[in-house]
């Protein structure tokens, strides 16, 4: 901003050597890096961890959504086993004895009835005992035993378990999405906030250089007049107090601008001690527009509030699904090789297969699922009461950000017009000094009223720039 004066004082070398020094000593260097306000934005977006946290959680319930909708298909697994037993046993294959029995039976039916019991008992005992080296040995080893298992499980009816849980994962990457673009908001609002704040302690410091510049053209001038016998000591007192406040000043504003830009460094991923500068800003005094009709229906955290109040339905639906039958299909084929007896293979790449269904009914648990049910409803009740009640405090909020807003630009408005004038007021000040009409005390109370005039204008743009943002933030109007 170009300040006129009524007169144009000189400024000596040593003044300029010493804004120069000044100067340096706040960039550091003249490669300083110049980054704009978009600029710091994707650095901050690339190097935030809260950011990076988030694209995780993002990418973890896409996958988990994934993994509830393969519940729909088909589960197939094989089973395989392939292993060496050295079991084995031999057994004595009776036949003698039913042979026996057999012939005396058909020998005391070809008998006279004559023929008593005992006899009959003792022909049929003969010819087992005749036949009893005939009875054959039998041996059984196991050996290498080999299986091999595919199963296929189908659900048909789960009671709508598995629709609901694939709903509630897509409804969780829908939370996790909206959870990345509140925090993407806040680095936005930070970002912003943290530039803004680097931009207005580098004016504040243009503000202090300027208002040292002028007391040391009035320094020098009473001096000027001292020498003269055309001012007193005490004229040259006052000017060296003022002098020391705006050194003051001048280092209050360096530390400023230093710990701005340090704030900002450690925002968007930089060192701390990078030597960066805000990019010159078109319209230094641009604002932007309040929409009167803006609700907080766009706000994020609204759309956060509606996802888990759909989530709590579904959770109930879920706790519901456990009343209802559950029907699956099982498909098995198997095969099985191994197995000795008498020297020969029992099992030669035996080849079978089944097919069953399996139905699962509810009948009684002493009411759990009730519970669970009624349960689940509390939660759903008390999700919507909380998004009615949020939804209440955001509306609140963003009245309350419009306000501030409409306060910020009527200050910001006021400030230009009191800086304006205390211009005039030094302007008028200057020149009544110059020829005698006025002291040199009112003429330093014009310059501080214009220096604290300066400084109120650059704080007033630096809030009406942030309350803005914050209210943009507050109807859901970052992007």
């Amino acid at each position: 901003m170009n300040h006129i004066f009524m007169r144009k004082p000189t400024i000596s070398s040593f003044t300029i050597l010493t804004i120069l020094t000044c100067l340096l000593s706040l960039t550091g260097s003249i490669k300083a890096e110049v980054l704009t306000l978009d600029d710091c934005i994707m650095m901050a977006m690339t190097s935030n961890k809260q950011i990076q946290s988030n694209n995780h959680m993002v990418n973890q319930y896409k996958h988990t959504q994934k993994s509830v909708y393969a519940n729909f298909f088909p589960n197939i697994s094989l089973n395989a086993a392939d292993f060496y037993s050295t079991l084995q046993a031999n057994s004595i294959m009776n036949i003698a004895s039913p042979l026996g029995n057999y012939v005396g039976q058909q020998v005391q039916n070809m008998l006279p009835l004559v023929v008593n019991d005992a006899l009959r008992r003792q022909i049929a005992q003969n010819v087992t005992n005749a036949v009893q080296p005939l009875n054959p040995e039998v041996g059984f080893k196991a050996k290498n035993i080999l299986t091999a298992n595919i199963t296929l499980e189908q659900p048909i009816y789960t009671g709508g378990k598995i629709s609901t849980a694939n709903r509630m994962g897509k409804l969780g990457v829908k939370i996790a999405t909206q959870a990345q673009a509140l925090a993407r908001e806040n680095i936005i609002v930070d970002v912003y906030e943290a530039y803004q704040l680097l931009v207005k302690a580098k004016e504040m410091a243009e503000v202090a250089y300027k208002y040292d510049s002028l007391l040391t053209q009035i320094e020098h001038e009473v001096k000027s007049a001292v020498n003269h016998g055309m001012a007193s000591r005490n004229d040259e007192m006052k000017v060296a107090v003022k002098k020391s406040d705006a050194e003051l000043k001048i280092r209050q504003a360096e530390n400023g601008i230093r710990l701005a830009r340090m704030n900002l460094c450690q925002l968007i991923g930089k060192p701390l001690d990078s030597m960066i500068n805000p990019a010159p800003q078109e319209d230094e005094d641009f604002v932007g527009i309040v929409d009167k009709n803006a609700t907080a229906t766009n706000r994020t955290e609204y759309h956060l509030l509606e996802l888990n109040s759909q989530m709590a339905y579904e959770k109930v639906r879920m706790e519901k699904s456990a009343y209802m039958p559950q029907l699956g299909l099982i498909l098995n084929a198997g095969m099985l090789d191994g197995m000795e007896l008498l020297d020969n293979k029992l099992f030669r790449h035996k080849f079978n297969m089944a097919v069953g269904a399996v139905l699962k009914i509810p009948l009684f648990h002493a009411n759990e699922t009730r519970h669970k049910v009624a349960a689940a409803k509390e939660a759903l009740q008390k999700e919507l009461l909380r998004q009615e009640e949020y939804t209440d405090k955001m509306n609140l909020d963003l009245q309350r950000q419009a306000n501030d807003v409409d306060e910020a630009q009527l200050e910001l408005q006021l400030r230009k017009r009191n800086l304006s004038q205390c211009e005039e007021n030094l302007n008028i000040s200057r020149s009544a000094y110059s020829v005698g009409m006025e002291t040199l005390s009112d003429l330093l109370t014009a310059q501080v009223l214009w220096q604290e005039a300066y400084a109120q204008l650059v704080e007033s743009r630096y809030t009406a720039k942030v309350k803005m943002m914050k209210w943009r933030k507050a109807a859901g109007r970052i992007k």
